[in-house]
């Protein structure tokens, strides 16, 4: 008999997908005061046993780190999957929903709106990628056992936020 192997998950990059579940959510949007950047991870999972594993409630908090240096970090979203196959002896790739929610009463100060707008290239600088600390909670099932890791990690990419320059041209 084979020996189970655990298999690894990585953040592989940021896509305008919001999911696997078939609904379009706007990129950005508003609840109450909060403003909301919907998009979708792609996760590269590696699965080299036999068996098939089967995660649900995969429940994701983000915490965006402190652009001061403090080392304090704020939550500012996450993300919800219901259920994913990873199947048998597979390099599977799917889209995580996530979702970054700015709340202007846990920033004052408006340092991390300052520190994404940044980043995003919104105030005219060319874009840089975000790091966003995370922790993952999940259920793998694999034949009759459960297991219910927690993955505490970070992933770096691009902004979610593309800023097109539409330039026109004054040559006529």
């Amino acid at each position: 008999m084979s020996k189970f192997i655990m298999p690894t998950i990585e953040i592989g990059g940021v896509t305008n997908s919001t999911g696997t579940t078939g609904k379009s959510s706007s990129p950005l949007s508003f609840n109450g005061d909060k403003l909301q950047l919907n998009f979708g991870l792609t996760v590269l999972a590696k699965n080299p046993n036999l068996l098939p594993i089967y995660v649900s409630d995969m429940n994701a908090t983000a915490f965006y780190p402190d652009p001061k240096g403090t080392g304090k970090m704020s939550p500012v979203g996450g993300g919800y999957l219901a259920y994913q196959e990873l199947p048998k002896y597979s390099d599977f790739n799917f889209t995580f929903p996530f979702s970054i929610v700015y709340d202007p009463l846990e920033d004052p100060d408006q340092t991390i709106l300052n520190d994404l707008a940044e980043k995003c290239g919104l105030t005219g600088d060319e874009p840089t990628d975000l790091t966003i600390a995370y922790t993952i909670h999940v259920t793998a099932k694999v034949l009759f056992v459960s297991v219910h890791p927690t993955i505490d990690s970070q992933s770096t990419f691009p902004c979610p936020i593309q800023v097109s320059s539409n330039a026109s041209a004054d040559s006529q």
